[in-house]
């Protein structure tokens, strides 16, 4: 006899929000199958209503079969914080971010919603693609759903729910002209040693304090001249700095929270990195903290929380347009001051060690990382600040 388990959900039933009846049981190979209560549309309501449903229930209508899986059978939670697809990928290699997580968690609820009653060999890629074109959103936001897709299907493929795998075809997504970077009589206009002339640059007109000011181009010289990411910026805290001119980067800031490891690490490899900073970053952040008012440990603090990324490139291109900058034209964004700084540097410093401070990960740099620890790299970072502070005056 198979054992059922009521629950309780909350759907969107005849345009209003109702609690409706589920119940869930294990098929005969442990998986966890999810089922409504009710019928022909109509949801139970009240668990007595549901107690009748289950009672009325013969257990070999339980039994799944290609034509009676449906997509809400067999997927649903598929992408939920701990599940059991999430722990198989994690345990055959497969490294789902947090971010991925939440976008395919995401897709698959519009994709449940659109094709959830259907059983899993009636839906084909052209019907994907069909849905898809529905919407008036980028290719790259429809490949995404694609991508998800294929993780549904693979999985059903593995149980044998559907005889063959379906072929999603890329949309087509436009080749970006290569990212812009800074020209050295910019970088020079753009950060005057003057701090009235600084100010005046990097202002924008909406009733900030005027520190603000100071802290915003200090914020973005440090980007430049130190090749950081936006995420890791915003997540600097002053317990990172092994000197004034040392910082351990340790940290960075993903969707919305501080994480402990850099972009692309994971629990194993965190992907931590040092980076020197030129003597004027450093006498900029000294003197920010003479004029600055925040109430928490983080460097660079606005209205009481961290920069947010979004506001960070939307404040730089927004300067850099008041200067006679085209961004659009240009392909400039506050990533671009990170493409600067790698463009400059290949002038003075090593690649082996542009890429220990950069944090690259092409050609086989993971083995930095695996064989020893950010801080082992300390000293011979340090003996190129002599050509640091020459490139960034």
């Amino acid at each position: 006899m198979i054992v059922k388990h009521l629950y309780q959900r909350t759907i969107i039933h005849s345009g209003k929000q109702v609690k409706a009846w589920y119940f869930w049981y294990y098929d005969e190979d442990k998986k966890q199958i999810r089922k409504s209560c009710g019928s022909n549309g109509k949801p139970c309501l009240t668990k007595k209503q549901a107690e009748i449903f289950l009672a009325n229930i013969n257990d070999n209508d339980l039994i799944p079969t290609k034509d009676s899986v449906t997509f809400n059978d067999f997927c649903r939670g598929m992408f939920d914080l701990n599940s059991k697809y999430l722990l198989k990928c994690k345990n055959k290699g497969r490294i789902i971010t947090e971010k991925t997580r939440k976008m395919k968690e995401h897709n698959l609820k519009m994709i449940l919603e659109k094709f959830g009653n259907l059983p899993v060999d009636k839906v084909s890629s052209t019907d994907f693609d069909n849905w898809l074109l529905e919407f008036d959103r980028s290719n790259s936001w429809r490949n995404s759903f694609l991508e998800t897709a294929n993780d549904v299907y693979k999985e059903l493929y593995a149980y044998h729910l559907i005889d063959r795998l379906p072929v999603f075809e890329r949309f087509k997504v436009p080749i970006k002209s290569t990212k812009g970077i800074l020209y050295p009589t910019e970088i020079t206009s753009l950060f005057p040693h003057d701090e009235k002339a600084l100010c005046s640059i990097w202002n924008k007109d909406n009733g900030d304090p005027e520190f603000y000011t100071y802290m915003f181009a200090t914020m973005f010289f440090l980007l430049l001249t130190t090749g950081m990411r936006s995420g890791e910026i915003q997540a600097l805290q002053s317990n990172q700095f092994l000197a004034p001119d040392t910082i351990i980067l340790n940290a960075m800031i993903s969707d919305g929270e501080r994480v402990d490891h850099l972009k692309k690490g994971t629990e194993d490899n965190k992907k931590w990195r040092v980076v020197i900073l030129p003597d004027r970053a450093v006498q900029m952040l000294e003197h920010l903290k003479t004029i600055q008012v925040k109430c928490s440990d983080y460097v660079f603090e606005y209205h009481g929380k961290p920069v947010s990324g979004n506001y960070l490139n939307k404040r730089f291109k927004y300067c850099l347009n008041n200067q006679g900058i085209n961004t659009d034209e240009r392909n400039l964004s506050i990533h671009s001051l990170r493409f600067t700084n790698d463009t400059m540097s290949l002038k003075e410093i090593s690649k082996k060690d542009l890429k220990l401070m950069l944090g690259h990960t092409q050609e086989r740099m993971e083995d930095y990382y695996d064989r020893s620890t950010a801080l082992d790299h300390l000293p011979e970072l340090m003996a190129n600040k002599d050509k640091i502070n020459s490139l960034w005056t």
